[in-house]
């Protein structure tokens, strides 16, 4: 949610959502306790924001169009994660005994929605307030009041300011997650009207593929020439957080799911390897076999402690009993290139990111006999991701382009260890 646009009317949504469920605009009003008229006028309300309509009306009831349902079903989704979130925030006892669970739509508002999601982007406030026209203050003022309909603190003053809760962070991020149900929503309804574009957010990790990623995007581009695709770049821990809240939709690259991520899926599209990287004419390319003891008084460009790649360069050096410097480490895969491609340096790479350097024979890869390890690369999402019909076609770029590459070719199967 980029730009923080203005949310629909909750209670219009969920007039649309009951309508939907009883068939009727008639019923939907005894149902909420309003008048046909406003119900009729919330529906007409939505339908012009969207330029698409949502129902058709006919003498035996009110029932959605095709896009409709399609949209109803994101709204279902929207409330659900909304309900949940309000009926785990309310303090014990207060959950509105005699009514059920709490309705999101009798709690809050949809300024109020968007004003917690806003002012828990932390360092990012003025930002926001900026490009939606308002003031850090007026938010602010906003999510406290959403404080107040709760009973629950969702935010404490510090040196730094005003900073959310655990209760605030958590709200915030399933917020988001419903808002992003809208969005999508929207989008799939006005990509069908090649009116405007649906947003692809891809978080890509470091060695995840670029060649590849770029080419499964172009191909999707080319299906859906109205739609974005936005690409992130990031540590697997920070895509993790930005996936788990909705920021993106997917991450490409190695996976490396934790236990605890219940709510994480991952897909399987090819296996990569490792391999040693030089500029083309390093003294290592007249070498028939490179080993460790070849390497270790090289100059070598690495990535930061605990990464993956970097724990696999220190690993190549453990039955050596020493290790080479490492002077120059950066996690900027242009910074890497650039020492490699003018200086006699020497890195680590996984073959699906260098494969088109390696093809123009700019860098070259040293013949090794100790890179055994086998790397799963694919796709992580949300275990509940609904994706957009735009979404399943991003994903199926992604698998076909995924199952013409051999990457692991150079890798002999006994010499393989799983990662």
């Amino acid at each position: 949610m980029a730009q923080f646009a203005e949310i629909p009317n909750l209670r219009h949504l969920r007039m649309l959502q009951v309508i939907g469920k009883t068939g009727g605009v008639s019923c939907a009003s005894r149902e909420l306790s309003t008048s046909q008229p406003a119900v009729t006028q919330a529906v007409a309300n939505l339908e012009a924001e969207i330029g698409c309509p949502i129902f058709e009306r006919c003498a035996t009831g009110t029932y959605p169009t095709v896009l409709g349902r399609r949209y109803l079903l994101r709204i279902d989704r929207f409330f659900d994660i909304l309900d949940t979130a309000l009926a785990q925030a309310l303090p014990p006892g207060n959950q509105r005994q005699g009514r059920g669970s709490p309705r999101a739509d009798w709690l809050i508002t949809n300024t109020q929605l968007r004003s917690l999601i806003v002012t828990c982007e932390q360092g990012r406030v003025n930002e926001f307030a900026t490009a939606i026209g308002l003031s850090p203050a007026s938010l602010f003022r906003s999510a406290r009041t959403l404080e107040r309909a709760l009973g629950r603190p969702l935010f404490e003053r510090t040196a730094r300011g005003l900073l959310p809760t655990k209760l605030g962070e958590t709200l915030a991020r399933e917020f988001r997650r419903a808002v992003r149900e809208i969005e999508m929503a929207n989008g799939e309804v006005l990509l069908a009207n090649g009116n405007e574009s649906l947003e692809i957010t891809v978080g890509a990790l470091p060695m995840a593929g670029s060649h590849d990623l770029a080419r499964a995007t172009r191909d999707f581009l080319a299906l859906y020439p109205s739609a974005k695709v936005r690409l992130v770049t990031g540590e697997y821990h920070k895509l993790v957080a930005d996936l788990s809240s909705s920021r993106i939709d997917m991450i490409y690259g190695i996976l490396r799911k934790p236990e605890w991520a219940e709510d994480l899926s991952e897909e399987l599209l090819f296996y990569d390897s490792y391999c040693l990287v030089v500029r083309a004419g390093h003294p290592l390319t007249r070498v028939k076999e490179v080993t460790p003891a070849d390497l270790v008084d090289c100059d070598w460009v690495v990535p930061q402690l605990n990464t993956p790649r970097r724990n696999r360069i220190e690993k190549i050096f453990d039955a050596l009993g020493r290790k080479p410097r490492f002077p120059l480490e950066t996690p900027s895969l242009a910074v890497i290139r650039a020492f490699l491609l003018d200086f006699d340096t020497i890195t680590l790479m996984t073959r699906s990111e260098v494969q088109g350097d390696l093809d123009r024979g700019i860098l070259v890869s040293l013949p090794t006999r100790f890179l055994g390890t086998k790397l799963r690369k694919g796709l992580t999402t949300r275990s509940d991701w609904l994706p957009t019909e735009a979404h399943e076609a991003f994903l199926n770029c992604l698998r076909s382009v995924a199952s013409e590459l051999d990457y692991d070719r150079a890798v002999k199967p006994e010499m393989m260890l799983v990662s």
